[in-house]
């Protein structure tokens, strides 16, 4: 118990120190990969907006006032004929106040605008000239030109140079944009602090972590060991306790595969236990058996002389038996006869039948194919009617055309009134027009009477369809029931067919046993005979079974003391409610 408590302590242990420095090396590659990425992103970011303040400076400045720059006799900056040294100064100085950046105006490389001061003695840095390297880069090359960690009156600063330049493309001066690196270093600094924080922070939360799963981890291994030790003392009533059993990961399946060993062992013991004790008991029950059958064997002697008394006996009854048989067979000849007879009324009842069958399957047919005359005359009177219906709405169709027929005619001869002479062969035109309206509309008046009274006889040629209908469809379903009558009534001639036929063969069977079954009772006779001469061999083999029940004893004997030894290993193992039980084993 102490040694495996041991390992399993120091298993645990290196578990907790390498997944703390797995933890601690990942959190600091984390750390330093999100801190470089953030460094990069924020100078690129910071680079970006003094481009683009730098950018717009110079466009400001460039189409505010046209011209050329120069400096006056004074020394003063010129933009075309405009001095903007007190114009940009103010304005430069509020956007320092507002964005945190500092701009600057060169003509050349002498700075003439600007909001940097000198640290030292805080007057503006008007005057003061550029590096060689901007100089370079910018004035004579032309470039714009990103400073890092630049040095300007004693502080660092992150700037951004775009060249300025005249109408014919000639380099003379530089637009500056920069930023103390003070706020990035500090931001930086915030951002390292933070990322610091957020590892400390996670690795403790992960070590935390790590110490409770590894703590019920080694709870889930205990309940586990424990079990398992206890299967090693023979135990077989161990408990695995339910979180570690419950468990979704690979102890819980181990969990669950120790149960069921316990569980399976506890059925093969238990059954090994009791296939023990019915072994013992069977060796003893063996071993009465030989007993009892040793003195039964003796009774079977005795019967065995009884039997060759009653072999003469059944001799004699045997004789007796022949005469009975003859009677027999008269009566199974008589019998045949009369199945004969039957059979042949059952295949004339069943061809009757069949025909009746045949005949209602006619039936059927004729009155399916009436049906379906009766559905397509229905059909055809249905269409017709509807084109009756289409008619009579054509019908009132003329009738409104003749209307207005008629109006236009009155109208028409009313303007032929009023034309004169003329209009006389107008009006004319319109009286025959009016005839006509009017000879129209009473052929439409009478086709509409006689399209009603072929509806209505439509009408009813379609209830009387249905009506058919509907009693051809009863007529139907009787026909196919009393079908469904006769088909029953086929078949139980069918099976009585089959049992007459049946019993004759079995009739004629029997009349062919008839007679061998006089010479199989003649053959008995002479058996009984026989039994008798037997029955001293039976004496001898009897003896010889008695010698062969002394060994089964004896083996027996040896299967009950197999059995005791078997009985006494199994007992290691212990379950739970188990009552120990004792074979008790006779003297």
């Amino acid at each position: 118990m102490k040694k495996t408590t041991k390992k399993s302590r120091n298993m645990v242990r290196r578990i907790i120190i390498i997944a703390s420095v797995l933890a601690l090396l990942m959190s600091a590659t984390v750390g330093q990969i999100g801190y470089t990425h953030i460094q990069k992103a924020y100078y690129s970011s910071f680079s970006e907006g003094l481009h683009a303040a730098a950018v717009l400076m110079e466009d400001e400045i460039s189409h505010e006032w046209s011209g050329d720059w120069s400096l006056s006799e004074d020394g003063e900056l010129l933009k075309g004929d405009t001095a903007i040294h007190d114009l940009y100064q103010e304005q430069l100085d509020k956007l320092n106040a507002q964005t945190g950046m500092h701009y600057t105006v060169f003509y050349g490389d002498t700075r003439y605008i600007t909001s940097l001061k000198d640290a030292e003695t805080g007057l503006r840095m008007e005057g003061t000239k550029a590096s060689d390297v901007v100089v370079e880069e910018v004035l004579k090359k032309g470039n714009e030109y990103l400073a890092k960690n630049f040095q300007i009156a004693g502080q660092d600063y992150y700037a951004y140079y775009i060249p300025l330049k005249n109408s014919d493309g000639t380099v003379a001066g530089m637009i500056f944009a920069g930023r103390d690196t003070s706020l990035v270093v500090n931001n930086m600094k915030a951002a390292a602090h933070a990322i610091i924080f957020v590892f400390i922070a996670f690795f403790l939360f992960n070590l935390g972590v790590a110490r409770v799963l590894i703590s019920r981890t080694t709870r889930s291994i205990k309940d586990i060991v424990d079990g398992l030790e206890s299967l090693e003392g023979g135990e077989l009533s161990f408990f695995i306790n339910d979180r570690t059993y419950n468990r979704k990961d690979e102890l819980g399946v181990i969990a669950g595969s120790s149960a069921q060993l316990r569980d399976k062992l506890q059925d093969v013991i238990a059954a090994t236990k009791k296939l023990s004790a019915d072994v013992t008991q069977s060796g003893i029950n063996l071993a009465n058996s030989a007993e009892a059958a040793s003195r039964v064997a003796e009774q079977v002697t005795c019967a065995v002389e009884d039997i060759s008394r009653g072999a003469n006996e059944q001799a004699e009854n045997v004789e007796n038996s022949v005469t009975n048989t003859t009677e027999m067979g008269n009566s199974i000849d008589e019998i045949t006869d009369r199945v004969e007879a039957l059979t042949v009324a059952a295949e004339d009842m069943m061809n009757g039948a069949k025909r009746t069958v045949d005949t209602l399957d006619a039936l059927m047919g004729k009155n399916a194919d009436v049906m379906n005359s009766m559905q397509d005359i229905n059909s055809q009177i249905r269409l017709t009617n509807d084109s009756v219906k289409e008619i009579a709405e054509a019908s009132n169709i003329i009738t409104e055309i003749a209307g207005q027929t008629h109006l236009l005619s009155l109208n028409a001869s009313i303007e032929a009134a009023r034309a004169g002479e003329h209009g006389k062969g107008f009006s004319v035109v319109a009286t025959e027009i009016g005839i006509l309206a009017s000879q129209s509309k009473e052929a439409a008046v009478s086709i509409n009477k006689i399209l009603e009274v072929l509806v209505s006889e439509s009408q009813k040629s379609v209830e009387t369809l249905e009506s058919l209908s509907t009693s051809v469809e009863e007529q139907n379903h009787q026909l196919t029931d009393t079908k469904a009558d006769m088909d029953a009534v086929v078949d139980n001639i069918s099976n009585i067919d089959d049992s007459t036929k049946l019993i004759s063969d079995k009739i004629h069977m029997l009349n062919n046993l008839k007679a061998s079954f006089t010479d199989i009772i003649a053959e008995l006779s002479a058996i009984s005979q026989q039994n008798a001469a037997s029955t001293e061999e039976t004496n001898a083999s009897m003896e010889e079974l008695n010698a062969t029940f002394s060994l089964i004893s004896d083996a027996a004997n040896d299967l009950r003391d197999m059995a005791e030894t078997l009985n006494e290993k199994m007992s290691f193992f212990t379950m739970e409610g188990e009552e120990e039980t004792e074979v008790k084993i006779p003297a």
